[in-house]
């Protein structure tokens, strides 16, 4: 069987990838540029924080069994970063991003609800894991500059292996679907994913509306 290695899949997750109001734009009500104390008011059971160069990250599990991770600026104590990771369980599922429900809407979903690919680090692009292979889109957000939404979209381990193997076509679009959503300074990000971009040629920010939308559950 003809094999792929990462290089090959990273080629493969590129081209894939390229081919709201202000006041919306929050994780479990976690906005950036807030002080880090706010995070005080959680409902959620607090776990052990990670050292992540050159800030610290806090860490709760939200009562939907979600995971949330905030890192704040040591300077300021400003809100640099926060991660809405699902935990696999139904009450988990609908997302802060209206109408994105987290292990149903997949990578096509992304793409047609905005229009666009977005863009990508290249240092970043994806990220393998035990459990499968993580891709990153990006998107400014509109009418909150400085502001990156990142939507992590996530292929299973046996679809992974699929697409290393060669054994089978692998739709990449319909099979990633929606894993974590990072709301983060684009400062930030550009310090722990490197500042160089792959973006597309219709590229446009994303607009977070407030209001709810119909769910994209892909068949």
């Amino acid at each position: 069987m003809r094999r792929l290695d990462l290089k090959a899949i990273a080629a493969v997750a590129a081209g894939v990838l390229f081919g709201t109001s202000a006041q919306a734009q929050s994780l479990s009500g976690i906005k950036v540029g807030d002080e880090i104390s706010s995070a005080s008011r959680l409902d959620a059971r607090p776990l052990p924080s990670k050292s992540v160069d050159p800030h610290e990250e806090r860490r709760w599990k939200l009562p939907d069994g979600n995971r949330l991770s905030v890192a704040a600026d040591p300077g300021t104590q400003k809100i640099v970063y926060a991660e809405t990771k699902w935990g696999g369980g139904a009450h988990g599922k609908p997302a802060d991003f209206p109408g994105f429900v987290f292990g149903e809407t997949t990578l096509a979903d992304i793409r047609t609800h905005t229009q666009n690919n977005g863009f990508a680090f290249k240092e970043h692009l994806i990220e393998v894991r035990p459990d499968g292979l993580a891709l990153f889109n990006a998107y400014e957000v509109e009418g909150a500059p400085g502001v990156v939404v990142t939507f992590v979209t996530k292929l299973s381990k046996r679809d992974d292996e699929r697409l290393r193997t060669g054994k089978a076509n692998v739709d990449i679009n319909r099979a990633a679907r929606l894993d974590a959503i990072i709301l983060a300074d684009a400062g930030y990000l550009d310090t722990i994913w490197g500042d160089a971009k792959l973006r597309g040629k219709a590229y446009k920010p994303i607009r977070w509306e407030r209001s709810r939308q119909a769910a994209f559950v892909s068949r």
